[in-house]
């Protein structure tokens, strides 16, 4: 069982090892489709993590008699469970290994550092929000420190009243953490390969904001919004809401809310040529796949790169 795995050494089938977004990229990256580089902190390590630590049956001992509808006793396990994964030490060996891949990436370089549950992204239940991200990380300790509130995430209120509420023994759950590269994008946004409200299986849906996507994904910035025909490229409609704010990176790190400049304000973020090369990208996914998928998406210097990428499980 492997500690750490770079994208193209992974796929779809790899879900207990990578986690189900870890395992998305890792498909989507060995089919060439344009996915900015990372690699893989595996599920193993996590598990690895809490053994050594003595963890694991501290925190299996929280879980027992887990009420789902009581939120005072969620709240209180969250409390305790996030606070041993967090104060555990690193375990040495695998702290080389995530420093050395980190290397490889380049000197520095702004990584975004995302959790990947091995129960998340199936096709029943997608998990969708439900564990933690953390953009613009730069630096070794940084990103340790990073990985361990990916860790942590998996014992949130929301996390674990999902998976009782979706049948998923929630000690046996593990978390894998995805580093990638990180996309300082001028444009981001999702694609729905199939509008999810209408369930028109012959319209793609695609939302964009200036700036990093996480204004979407929050929920406080109202995306310009796309309702396109996936094989004219044709807009069957559109709405372009004038958009005040937009979050982008901060120096040293993290990310921060700024001031949408003023000519951008009511301007529609994406041009026709982008909307068609969207539209593009979401069928060829959406091939490879098999199915419906809800795709992250960003635009850094005129390239489209992806994200992530899940199936669409409302349908």
């Amino acid at each position: 069982m492997r500690d750490c795995a770079w994208f193209g050494e992974i796929s779809r089938l790899d879900v207990s090892l990578a986690g189900g977004k870890g395992a998305n990229l890792g498909d989507m990256a060995q089919a060439g489709h344009p996915i900015p580089p990372g690699f893989v902190i595996c599920a193993p390590a996590f598990r690895k993590m809490l053994e050594c630590s003595g963890l694991d049956l501290s925190i299996d001992e929280l879980m027992q008699g887990l009420e789902r509808n009581n939120f005072n006793q969620l709240q209180e396990i969250e409390h305790q469970a996030r606070h041993l994964v967090e104060s555990a030490p690193f375990p040495d060996e695998l702290r080389s290994m995530v420093n050395e891949a980190y290397r490889e990436l380049g000197d520095h370089v702004p990584v975004a550092v995302r959790s990947s549950a091995t129960a998340e992204d199936c096709a029943s239940a997608s998990f969708a929000g439900q564990q933690e991200t953390f953009l613009n990380v730069v630096g070794q300790e940084q990103l340790l420190q990073a990985i361990q509130r990916c860790w942590s995430s998996l014992y949130t209120p929301q996390a674990m009243f999902y998976r009782v509420q979706n049948g998923f023994d929630t000690c046996q759950v593990s978390m894998a953490v995805v580093v990638q590269k990180m996309i300082n994008s001028e444009k981001s946004g999702v694609i729905f390969t199939v509008d999810p409200v209408l369930r028109n299986h012959f319209q793609m849906v695609i939302e964009a904001v200036w700036g990093l996507g996480e204004g979407i994904v929050s929920g406080t910035i109202t995306p310009d919004h796309y309702l396109v025909d996936r094989e004219t490229c044709e807009v069957i409609s559109e709405f372009v809401p004038e958009k005040q704010i937009m979050i982008t990176k901060d120096r040293p790190g993290g990310v921060q809310t700024t001031p949408v400049p003023a000519d951008r304000v009511a301007r529609p973020v994406l041009t026709p040529g982008e909307l068609r090369q969207l539209v593009d990208l979401g069928n060829k996914v959406e091939r490879h796949f098999g199915s419906p998928q809800d795709i992250e998406w960003g635009i850094e210097g005129g390239q489209i790169y992806l994200l992530q990428s899940r199936p669409i499980t409302s349908l």
